[in-house]
């Protein structure tokens, strides 16, 4: 019997997931065996969320349950294992030794891989024990260690042996690992991998750069720390070098490359590049020079590698093995490409993939793809040359992936030496690289789930010059409890002494937060990167869609910033012609979007058939039956001519790049609150120490015009003006509580004038750009110039004239002198790493939304401003969290909440009283003012009221402005399959009267519909058919609002005390649903069930003391039996 404490800790570990602890312990007999845990664990994954997500000591605790159950259920005495076996112990502590049950005796193989690399099979395998063992004593060979690992197949269930020998027996792998094989195995399912043969790949899921695998030989915590955040910084040496590297590929792709032509394109380049010259503080006269010195270098190599026949000499040396080879450029085939191998746990970005004609002295001519790195700096047998090797020798291991073809060398040509270095790729080179990147990708694993860097390199001559000095030696402190650094000294210290136990736990509790949020994106991409390699679809994203073809062609170009569109809609097999827009029975793609993708998005271009990666791209553009997404270049497919009409053919897929998330974004805001300077100091104080904010009182009865103008405004209410007031009589920071209807956006575009008048520069941010937009929007109309900062597929259309992509901006200088003009920029909170921002700084920041938002995204905008103002309304629904544990831990709390609970500053209006008074009442204590008399009384305006029924009059009544569709009288329950809910009655009711609004006069860009539930607002798309309608999730419609709303509850069922804890008991999102509306409030539901909830049962108190309740009967609905449609009354 296992230790009883032991078992006790594992449940008491997994208690938030009962029902695997229930369904493990009531296993049958017949179940006993790992093939069929395997598939319920699969299963239990699936319901149990993000409690079993991606961490593999989660796995490590249900493998270690797993085995309890199975003793208790009955163990056949012959799986015993040897008592010589030596079990390794999982990192995280768990204790009980794991048996291998592996023979002793298994033959070493000697299998190469084949030149076919796609012959195996791609399942990762699930490490279920891990053992050290001796060379049996009877071997020719003298007695060394290796390692044998229990794999479990999780898709099948089957169980493989690995054997690690020579320098893979040192790899460091715990049960509980996820590994993919490279290999085969023998009949006995046992596979060994050698110096001379095969791969493991260890957490094949975490997709490393091979930039970063290379550099991470001289400091492992470095890549790491590269990895897990992301800086704005600038160099101007790295900026020459990116743009030595487009001149050197245009002067690559161009049919017939010049001087001319390579000096001309210098001044593209230039201009393409003008915001990150800004963002150096360098201008085009000091980077051309340097461009132009390298041209005659790059031209000649050019044309050294393409004429291949007029040389007679070898002109690549590839080693002292396999010597001078003479090596022609026959096609590029590719720039810049992307290239993923979730088989080798392997991403990248090739300068250049080349076919070339290679021939010896001795040799016949040989045809080979290759890939070329393009390096502006000097060849040398220093530590970065050795990366430098290691990069090309990572990258023809991932085209080799992506052409299906073994790629066995490459080129590095070092631009300042004038050298070109061949590469020929050996077996040993390839398993160190592997192994290395087994290492740095459990780093990163460890680093995301137990916060654990890699040791310190304790290197002062190279730590001086780390660009991570900083953050390095603040989590040092953080995560070791303040203990120096041994070897560093006075280096530490400086970067360090400033720092006290408290903020080291606010770090410490934060990057916690955060990793625990990041865990449920590496899930998502897990999930991708396994969909890819099994050949499954994977429900996240968009699939069987192919090009439209509509206008003759299979693309348009940008003209705004260069880039290529493709036009995607559904696949219709019946009918290969192109989905109109227009009509309402054409296939659509918001099934599967789920409006999960919208415009801005970063996604990944698949091909649906081969699953192969093709493209990244951008959203420009998405509708219910067409998705648009711009790419830097032209699509191609890897090994084929990729003609329009080959693209055609193609089925695709879309997923969203959660690689390009706002993590690394998050723990660089975090951590750059403590470095030691001013700016950091500061907000250290306001926001980890919670100093008060101080006012200056003083200058309220000075002779400040901008305060004038506050007390002269008549359009302001006494609420607004003491808002405004306050902003600008704050030293620190100013909270402004803008609760639904209190006139928010009014008060805020009369601060910004106010602080205009002062000479004020101004920094507007919000996490949404909708919400960005919509504040500039008002500003435009009151004439206020201001730049917007974005990228141009996710700014407004009405904004887009003000970004500096549309203006006539040329050079450096021009960027200067109208940032200088405008003193208001506007941004969204991610998009403040922007070039344009990188020198700038602001006196006030206005950020919007604070109440959404999380404190470390909220972080990012306020290093950039000496005051800052947070307008918001945590009464709204709180940041959206994915992590369950992450969420009950804090990272919900919003900065907003966070200051305003440790000192209250609140300034509130009222909107409509009709339809306010119910959230002023239900959530707000009567503490809302009214912003002005017009929005008190605003109501639908309809130039004659025509309706088909007298029921859908009384709903359309301007005179109600608040309506509740009691449905308890109708067949309208809801309807259930598993987790998804919905209720057809409600969404015919809800189309009906969207409809007649229509009709009516009310445009449908003014009306908004709203439910809990994803699928009723896919049921309700399909009844309504109006395109301009918008129908969301509660929580897909916060910071939108509309002149009618209509809500449909869903929720109806003879027991309705089972939608207690449903989403209706929300308070945040009941508050949501029902202050989206300016004028009118039409609410659908069974007022029965929603009694239950004591939240709605006030609401329908409420409702009722208005006179708003409608009921509807059978005969309004239903007309012989089938529901009746004002479409078949005309």
């Amino acid at each position: 019997m296992r230790d009883f404490a032991i078992r006790l800790g594992i449940f008491y570990f997994l208690f938030h997931s009962r029902f695997l602890y229930e369904s493990l312990l009531l296993l049958p007999p017949w179940m006993k065996n790992k093939k069929h845990q395997v598939c319920l664990i699969h299963n239990l994954r699936k319901k149990g969320g993000e409690q079993l997500i991606g961490g593999r000591w989660r796995d490590m605790a249900l493998l270690e349950l797993l085995d309890q159950v199975e003793d208790a259920i009955g163990v056949d005495s012959d799986t015993i294992c040897d008592k010589a076996t030596h079990s390794f112990k999982s990192q995280v502590g768990i204790a009980n030794d794991l048996p291998v049950r592996v023979n002793h005796t298994v033959e070493r193989t000697k299998s190469h891989i084949p030149k076919d690399i796609g012959v195996f099979s791609n399942y990762n395998y699930l490490v279920l024990e891990v053992s050290e063992k001796l060379q049996p004593a009877d071997s020719s060979a003298a007695k060394c260690p290796y390692k044998v690992l229990r794999l479990l197949n999780e898709q099948t269930g089957e169980e493989r042996a690995v054997n690690l020998w020579d320098e893979w027996s040192y790899s460091v792998i715990s049960p509980g690992d996820t590994v993919n094989v490279i290999g085969q195995f023998d009949e006995g399912g046992n596979c060994d991998i050698d110096h001379d043969n095969n791969f493991l790949i260890v957490h094949p899921d975490i997709l490393v750069s091979g930039t970063r695998v290379a550099g991470s030989f001289s400091c492992p915590r470095r890549a790491v720390l590269d990895e897990r955040l992301k800086s704005n910084e600038y160099s101007i040496a790295a900026l020459c070098g990116t743009l030595l590297h487009q001149i050197f590929q245009a002067g690559l792709t161009s049919n017939n490359p010049t001087i001319n032509f390579l000096e001309c394109y210098t001044e593209v380049v230039l201009q393409k590049n003008i915001e990150s010259l800004f963002a150096c503080g360098v201008n085009e006269k000091d980077v051309h020079k340097t461009l132009i010195d390298g041209i005659p270098k790059i031209y000649n190599w050019i044309m050294l590698f393409r004429n291949m026949e007029e040389r007679e000499d070898p002109n690549v040396d590839f080693g002292c093995v396999n010597g001078m080879k003479k090596v022609g450029i026959s096609e590029v085939i590719d720039i810049e490409e992307m290239a993923w191998a979730p088989k080798y746990g392997l991403k990248g970005i090739v300068d250049a993939s080349v076919r070339v004609m290679v021939q010896s002295r001795k040799d016949k001519p040989e045809e080979k793809i290759m890939p070329v790195e393009f390096k502006t700096g000097k060849s040398t047998n220093s530590q970065s040359s050795v990366e430098h090797n290691a990069q090309v020798i990572l990258y023809t291991l991932l085209m080799s992936e992506r052409y299906q073809k073994t790629i066995d060398s490459g080129l590095l040509y070092y631009l300042q030496t004038d050298h070109t270095q061949g590469i020929m790729v050996q077996r040993s080179d390839l398993v160190g690289l592997i192994i290395r990147r087994n290492e740095l990708a459990s780093d990163i694993l460890k680093a995301l789930l137990l916060q654990q860097l890699p040791p310190v390199l304790q290197s002062p001559s190279m730590c001086r010059g780390c660009r991570h000095l900083n953050v390095c030696s603040i989590f040092h402190k953080a995560h070791s409890g303040g203990v120096e650094s041994k070897g560093l000294g006075d280096v530490f210290d400086s970067h360090t002494s400033h720092l006290t136990s408290s903020h080291s736990k606010f770090l410490c509790h934060w990057d916690h937060l955060i990793d625990l949020e990041a865990k449920g994106i590496e899930y998502l991409k897990k999930e991708v990167w396994r969909s890819y390699n099994l050949r499954t679809r994977n429900a996240g994203g968009l699939s069987s869609i192919v090009i439209d073809a509509s206008q003759g062609i299979p693309y348009s170009k940008s003209h705004e910033d260069n880039r290529f569109v493709y036009r995607f809609v559904p696949q219709d097999s019946s009918c290969p012609a192109i989905i109109s827009d227009g009509d309402p029975s054409s296939a659509s793609l918001k099934t599967d979007l789920d409006l999960t993708l919208r415009s801005g998005d970063h996604v990944i271009l698949s091909n649906e058939s081969s699953h192969q990666t093709i493209a990244r791209g951008v959203i420009s553009d998405i509708s219910q039956n067409h998705i648009s997404v711009s790419f830097s270049k032209l699509l191609r497919i890897p090994g084929m001519s990729s003609t329009a009409h080959d693209l055609l053919q193609q089925v695709w897929r879309i997923d969203k790049d959660e690689a390009v998330t706002s993590f690394a974004i998050m723990r660089f805001n975090l951590v750059q609150l403590f470095l030691q300077n001013d700016q950091s100091a500061h907000l250290r104080r306001m926001i980890v120490d919670l100093e008060a904010p101080r006012f200056d009182s003083g200058s309220i009865v000075s002779q400040d015009p901008a305060i004038s103008y506050v007390w002269s405004e008549k359009s302001l209410n006494d609420d607004q003006r003491r808002a405004i007031l306050k902003i600008l009589t704050a030293k620190d920071y100013a909270l402004i509580l803008g609760m639904p209807g209190t006139g928010k956006t009014s008060t805020m575009v009369h601060a910004v004038k106010a602080l205009l008048i002062r000479g004020t520069s101004i920094l507007l941010t919000a996490y949404t750009n909708s919400a960005v937009d919509n504040l500039l929007i008002k500003l435009k109309a009151q004439g206020i110039d201001f730049v917007r900062v974005g990228r141009h597929e996710a700014v407004n259309e009405e904004v887009r004239g003000h970004c500096l992509s549309e203006t006539n901006v040329q050079s450096v200088e021009d960027i200067k002198i109208r940032l200088e003009q405008a003193k208001v920029v506007a941004v969204t909170c991610l998009g403040i790493s922007s070039p344009l921002l990188a020198n700038k700084r602001f006196d006030v920041c206005i950020m919007d939304e604070a109440g959404q938002t999380t404190l470390p995204v909220s972080l990012g905008p306020l290093r950039f401003a000496s005051t800052f103002v947070l307008v918001g309304d945590h009464y709204q629904l709180p940041p959206l969290v994915q992590s369950t544990e992450a969420r009950e831990n804090g990272m919900g709390m919003s900065l907003f909440c966070r200051l305003s609970e440790a000192h209250p500053q609140a300034i509130s209006a009222l909107q409509s009283q009709g339809i306010m008074e119910l959230s002023n009442a239900l959530i707000y204590g009567d503490r809302l003012r009214c912003g002005s008399i017009e929005i008190a009384n605003a109501k639908l305006e309809f130039s004659g009221l025509n309706c088909c029924f007298p029921w859908l009059e009384d709903v359309l009544n301007p005179g109600r402005p608040v309506i509740f569709i009691d449905t308890d009288m109708l067949p309208a329950l809801e309807e259930r399959d598993q987790k998804i809910v919905n209720n057809p009655i409600e969404a015919h009711i809800i189309a009906e009267v969207a409809k007649e609004l229509v009709k009516n006069g009310i445009g449908g860009e003014h009306i908004g519909i709203i439910t809990p539930y994803n699928s009723q607002a896919n049921l309700i798309r399909s009844a309504v058919c109006i395109t301009s309608l918008e129908i969301h999730t509660i929580d897909k419609y916060q910071g939108r609002d509309k002149d009618c709303i209509l809500v449909s509850f869903v929720r109806s069922c003879e027991n309705p005390t089972s939608c207690v804890a449903s989403l209706l008991g929300d308070w945040h999102r009941i508050n949501v649903a029902l202050t989206r509306a300016k004028r009118k409030l039409i609410m659908v539901g069974s007022r029965k069930t929603l009694l239950k909830v004591p939240l709605l049962k006030l609401l329908i108190k409420k409702v009722e003391e208005q006179s708003g309740i409608l009921s509807v009967s059978k005969k309004d609905i239903y007309q012989k039996g089938e529901l009746i449609r004002c479409s078949q009354m005309r």
